[in-house]
């Protein structure tokens, strides 16, 4: 699986922590779809296959230059309270999941994962043409980035059980969605794979 990533999308603390300024509303389904323990075992078996593994979280520089003066509803309560600031607690991966020295963390400033950053550089240096994706808010974030990935030539599969969603009825859209764009697999199915 030398020509696969694995992506860690948004688990961090500001979305899928229960104090975050989005986890608040997200932990709930994060909980019910046991996606972060779900996400450690097939994380684990990413790193045992030697596959690279690079996270993409959410984050601003002070004053938020990144975000217009009239941001979307989804990023306005961050800009409001100051959350999410590079550096600081809610930009950081989820303890549970945290990324080993050699693991690249890109930082993004919406919902799609290549939007100003230098994603599809890492990716294209190591000669990766197929993404295995994790990752909170399936509605935004997941299906964002997974549909420019396919667009620019990657191939994708979504770890059903290592995302979640608003709402089930959100996740539940994502997932009738989603394969048109990528193939849905469970943490177990990735496991077996190795």
């Amino acid at each position: 699986m030398k020509d696969s990533a694995f992506l860690v999308l948004h688990f961090q603390n500001g979305v899928a922590h229960p104090d975050g300024v989005w986890g608040k509303n997200l932990y709930p389904q994060v909980k019910k779809n046991d996606s972060i323990e779900n996400t450690k075992k097939a994380l684990a078996a990413a790193r045992v296959g030697g596959m690279t593994v690079i996270y993409v979280n959410i984050a601003w520089r002070i004053g938020f230059p990144e975000l217009p003066e009239n941001t979307c509803g989804l990023l306005s309560e961050a800009k409001q309270k100051n959350e999410c600031l590079v550096g600081s607690w809610g930009a950081e991966v989820i303890e549970e999941l945290k990324p080993r020295e050699h693991e690249a963390v890109v930082i993004n400033f919406g919902s799609d994962g290549f939007e100003g950053t230098d994603l599809d550089l890492l990716l294209r240096v190591k000669r990766i043409n197929n993404l295995y994706v994790a990752g909170q808010c399936i509605e935004h974030v997941v299906e964002t980035t997974v549909k420019r990935a396919v667009n620019m030539g990657y191939t994708a599969s979504v770890l059903k059980d290592c995302t979640s969603g608003f709402t089930d009825l959100n996740y539940d859209a994502m997932l009738e969605i989603l394969p048109l764009y990528a193939t849905l697999i469970t943490a177990d199915e990735f496991v077996a794979a190795f």
